[in-house]
């Protein structure tokens, strides 16, 4: 499982942190904004699975046996033709590029990681891949669901820079936070979070507020799962 998570981080780097606006627009134009976008992950894949690629991967019966590399290629490729096949449907048919139709993407990708990788114990991320894996989920991740649960809600979304970063920050410390061990980062979390929504409050930004909360529990969420991963602790011993 060790580089199923790698790849994940790969694939998260590539779908949120390094995927800027003008790569996401590019992919909209042509061909060629995806294969960029798909080439990132290949280029990120390879030098976080770097010394595991020439391993095999995948052996069915020992007839078909893919390495390392040859793995990327094929995951790479199928991230190629996911992302053009949403593209298409999305212009083709008019479809809306919803909250749902998001998550469905995420899935599919992260499935084909699944099918792809050597699922080998144990099960646990590395904690350094697992700190990389919550900041990307804190930060960039959570900035795109709540655009599109703003986008559902409100039929469009605003996020100026000055509250989509300032958000990031909150979040991940939040999600850092939760990592301290015992329960000596809850009250400052608790405070963090009610020193935001009160800003947000006083500021009258409605949207705002919707953000924070929303925002906030998924860093909460994230949080007690990166903290339960972390300290490999069942969920009863989770702050003792």
């Amino acid at each position: 499982m060790m580089i199923f998570w790698r790849l994940i981080l790969a694939h998260l780097l590539t779908d949120f942190t390094l995927q800027t606006n003008f790569i996401a627009s590019w992919k909209r134009k042509n061909v060629w904004g995806c294969l960029a976008h798909s080439l990132i992950f290949l280029v990120c894949s390879y030098i976080l699975c770097y010394g595991y690629l020439t391993d095999i991967w995948v052996s069915i019966r020992g007839i078909v046996i893919i390495q390392g590399w040859v793995a990327i290629i094929l995951i790479t490729i199928a991230h190629f033709l996911e992302d053009e096949w949403r593209v298409w449907t999305i212009q083709k048919f008019d479809s809306p590029d919803s909250v749902l139709f998001f998550l469905w993407d995420q899935f599919i990708h992260i499935l084909l990681i699944f099918v792809f990788a050597p699922l080998n114990v144990p099960f646990y991320p590395e904690k350094w891949v697992l700190l990389f894996i919550l900041f990307v989920l804190a930060t960039h991740f959570t900035t795109i669901f709540v655009y599109y649960m703003e986008k559902y809600i409100y039929g469009q979304s605003e996020m100026p820079a000055f509250r989509k970063y300032f958000s990031m920050f909150v979040r991940t410390l939040v999600c850092c936070l939760f990592l301290l061990p015992g329960r000596s980062g809850m009250a400052v979390i608790a405070v963090l979070v009610a020193g935001e929504l009160m800003f947000w409050i006083l500021q009258k930004k409605r949207a705002a507020l919707i953000n924070s909360l929303l925002g906030n529990l998924m860093a909460v969420i994230f949080g007690i799962i990166a903290r339960l991963v972390y300290y490999h602790a069942p969920i009863n011993k989770i702050f003792s």
